[in-house]
């Protein structure tokens, strides 16, 4: 922001300042010991402001001067109109409860949440949970030792993809057998698992905010097909670079933030939009989660969650403004 000229009145300075702004040149004009001084936002409009301002200290009382400050008053209004309106669709989801248009009862943000908690009571009471992994098939710690993470790729994408959905034969204990076939909830169901309550706690509080305002703005069919594609391909990522040994709903979260990040940014009428804190700190975690300091993470599903969201929001926007 660079001064541009100095006023001896008030008047003056605010009827240059008001025509300048209809004229799409931003301005604040501040007052100091009875001087008041015209400041300009943009650098690159400079040049053009100056002009303008030698044109007022000619001929003040010129037309051309009182008409800019009645357009510029039209313009305020509208767009204090439009930042009311933007005010009210914004969603803090730190601090509110789906978002004030949200239209109905998320039941399958519900049903989540219940599934979610039945299993933690299972994995306290040390039930086998083996069948929600999203397989119970890895290398062996021999075999891994001598591969790399591109070889280990490799080997799960030919030799043990999936065998309990594919019904695929796998060698164990020297010899090869099928472990099962079209077990296909697996590609699901590891976003129901939890590894400690902070865990559970953390993942289940996004997916109750972000969950219940998403599904209430899309209805529970569309949410339901959104959930499903998220969950299988951020899984299926993850269990290609690491394993089946991960679990949890995070990678489904970073769907559901990506998605109203960006739709509620390019969509004004989708009536959800998060705020600037809480995409801050959703993409602060999701860094930090890569430096490991907060031990280990499933980083590709958290990935690719936020590639299905931002892809799926993206869509929605465009076909929206058609």
């Amino acid at each position: 922001m660079r001064e541009i000229g100095e006023f001896s009145n008030e008047q003056d300075a605010r009827r240059l300042g008001d025509y300048l702004y209809a004229k799409g040149i931003g301005n604040d004009v501040d007052e100091d010991d009875g001087e008041w001084t015209l400041w300009i936002h943009d650098d690159d409009q400079l040049a053009e402001a100056a002009a303008e301002l030698n044109a007022f200290r000619a001929n003040p009382s010129a037309s051309e001067f009182a008409k800019g400050a009645r357009q510029a008053a039209t313009l305020r209004k509208k767009e204090a109109e439009q930042n009311a309106r933007a005010a009210k669709r914004q969603v803090d989801v730190r601090t509110q409860v789906f978002g004030q248009s949200a239209s109905g009862t998320p039941y399958f943000t519900f049903l989540l949440i219940g599934l979610c908690f039945i299993v933690q009571m299972l994995a306290v009471a040390e039930k086998d949970l083996s069948h929600l992994h999203i397989s119970g098939i890895d290398l062996t710690l021999e075999t891994k030792s001598k591969m790399t993470g591109g070889q280990q790729l490799q080997y799960r994408l030919k030799e043990i993809f999936l065998p309990e959905i594919t019904g695929q034969k796998v060698r164990l204990s020297k010899e090869e057998k099928v472990v099962g076939q079209g077990q296909v909830w697996r590609l699901v169901t590891p976003i129901l698992l939890h590894f400690g309550w902070m865990h559970f706690i953390f993942n289940l509080y996004w997916l109750y905010f972000l969950g219940g305002g998403m599904e209430g703005k899309l209805g529970t069919g569309r949410f339901l097909v959104f959930i499903l594609l998220a969950a299988a391909l951020s899984n299926l990522g993850q269990y290609l670079l690491s394993g089946p040994n991960f679990g949890g709903m995070s990678g489904v979260n970073y769907a559901l933030f990506g998605y109203l990040w960006i739709r509620g940014n390019r969509d004004p009428g989708f009536g959800l939009q998060l705020d600037q804190g809480t995409i801050m700190m959703l993409l602060i975690w999701f860094a930090v989660c890569f430096t490991g300091l907060v031990g280990p993470i499933a980083n590709t599903a958290h990935t690719l969650g936020l590639v299905v969201g931002v892809a799926a929001g993206w869509l929605a926007a465009q076909r929206a403004m058609r």
